[in-house]
């Protein structure tokens, strides 16, 4: 017997061939975009432009307007306007000295103090900036420079015969005693508050004549000398306030054609004396009292120099002759002749700003002290001639 044949087994299959295992690839991480740069200037965020969908069509506009280059001879109006300002400020400030000048001419009163508040700082920057040179510099070039007031050639002389002081009447409503009051800007303020004053005592009467930037150094600008001989006749007053000298402190001409450009030149003061003794002379008359007041203290101490000065010239003229009273205004609105804005009232209290912002003139309180102090000498004169009878 045969043994069974037996069917041979199929072989195995070969296992396919292991690939080599390999690490997985690490997934990478999805960078960011890069955000658009943002400028920091908004106007520049605001001017880029923007796309934008307008029924259905893409379109690219400007929200803010581009700026158009300027054509040649336009300017901007912002630039217009800054020149314009310009133009006006340095048109202030060369033409100050005028300006103020034009605000003291108005009367007494919130609109004269509101322009010279307004004025006042706009002169003293010109000064201290010499801007308002320019001013000097074209009046110089048209011929109208500032050498001095020139006088005659023969100087008029008065030889002094003493006179007796005068005596002043005892007035009376039906004859009020008669005043008046004459110079330059500075003795406006305090005539126009001493015509105040006696506009309420029935036994005053008064009259002011000043004109500003005047003095006894340039006749050729103005004839005080001549004007007061004028006023004299025209008012025939008893009693004659007279304040010169804010202006005076400047070039003079002597009578043989020198020039004198300084208070501190010699020959200066001598020339300045024969003028105030001149027009001290041409005041007097049979009892008439002069009361002749000096210039206060300035705040400008180069300027209070030269004004010492002057003060100096009147007070020596006026000791030589008797119808002259002098009245040394640094005692009134001074502290023992120094430049102060603040005094006792007499009251207990003070008296603030006795000086306008210029360190030159006098504010209202200050010209009204000045004011009663002189109706003060007054009076007494009347009682000293009433006593004397």
């Amino acid at each position: 017997m045969t043994a069974p044949v037996r069917s041979p087994r199929p072989s195995p299959r070969p296992s396919p061939r292991p690939r080599p295992r390999t690490s997985p690839r690490p997934n990478p991480r999805p960078q960011p975009r890069p955000a658009p740069e943002r400028s920091l200037d908004l106007g520049a965020r605001l001017r880029a432009p923007r796309d934008v969908s307008v029924d259905g069509a893409q379109r690219t506009v400007h929200p803010w307007p581009t700026r158009r280059r300027s054509r040649p001879g336009e300017q901007r109006a912002g630039q217009t306007l800054v020149v314009m300002v310009a133009s006006l400020a340095l048109a202030a400030l060369v033409n100050a000295d005028a300006l103020v000048e034009r605000a003291e001419r108005k009367p007494l009163g919130a609109d004269r103090d509101r322009s010279l508040a307004i004025w006042h700082p706009v002169q003293d920057i010109a000064h201290i900036t010499q801007l308002h040179r320019i001013r000097q510099l074209g009046e110089w070039l048209v011929g109208d420079e500032d050498h001095g007031g020139e006088v005659p050639a023969t100087p008029t002389t008065r030889e002094l015969v003493p006179v007796a002081p005068p005596e002043l009447r005892q007035p009376t409503a039906a004859a009020p005693l008669r005043i008046f009051v004459g110079g330059d800007s500075v003795v406006r303020d305090a005539g126009e508050s001493l015509l105040r004053l006696a506009a309420d005592d029935a036994l005053l009467t008064a009259a002011l004549h000043y004109e500003i930037a005047t003095g006894l150094s340039r006749p050729d600008f103005f004839d005080w000398p001549g004007a007061l001989v004028a006023d004299m006749v025209e008012h025939e007053p008893e009693v004659a306030v007279i304040m010169f000298g804010g202006n005076d402190a400047q070039g003079i001409i002597a009578p043989d054609g020198t020039v004198l450009s300084d208070v501190t030149q010699p020959g200066w003061k001598v020339e300045y004396a024969r003028r105030v003794g001149d027009v001290m002379d041409s005041l007097r008359a049979s009892d008439r009292l002069v009361i002749w007041i000096g210039q206060p203290p300035m705040r400008d101490r180069a300027f209070d120099r030269r004004i010492r000065v002057l003060n100096e010239v009147f007070e020596e003229q006026a000791d030589d002759r008797s119808w002259i009273r002098y009245v040394d205004s640094g005692e009134v609105i001074g502290d023992d002749g120094r430049y102060v804005t603040r005094l006792p009232d007499g009251a207990g209290g003070t008296t603030d700003d006795l000086r306008q912002p210029d360190g030159i003139h006098l504010s209202r309180a200050g010209a009204d002290r000045l004011a009663r102090h002189i109706l003060g000498i007054i009076d007494r004169e009347i009682a000293a001639a009433v006593a004397a009878q």
